[in-house]
């Protein structure tokens, strides 16, 4: 009597192809039956974090080249204005993500 071969998991690369070819294939759907902005917003908002984190560090360390005191005033203001972008990106995903949810109960209904 043999034992039944082990069920295997997938691997982080086998889901994240799954992904992308669920969301290829929603790109080229030309019927439009099916939005593909809810399954892209969590990359959107990665991009968004990247670039306010880039964006945040060449400000904070650019201010430098002009003056020190030019340079403690970025350092202050950096985080500041890395914390409102973000949470200005962050309203505005959530604002399109609420608009598509409501398409999507509207179109159901």
């Amino acid at each position: 009597m043999s034992a039944p071969p082990p069920e295997k998991t997938p691997t982080a690369a086998a889901t994240l192809w799954t992904e992308l070819k669920a969301v290829l294939d929603l790109v080229l759907d030309f019927s439009f039956k099916h939005f593909v902005t809810p399954h892209l917003i969590r990359i959107l908002y990665a991009l968004t974090l990247l670039a306010a984190t880039l964006a945040a560090l060449t400000w904070m360390f650019s201010g430098f080249r002009s003056s020190f005191l030019y340079g403690l005033f970025t350092l202050v203001t950096g985080p500041v204005a890395f914390v409102l972008y973000v949470l200005t990106a962050r309203v505005a995903m959530e604002v399109i993500l609420a608009i598509f949810q409501i398409a999507e109960k509207i179109r159901k209904e």
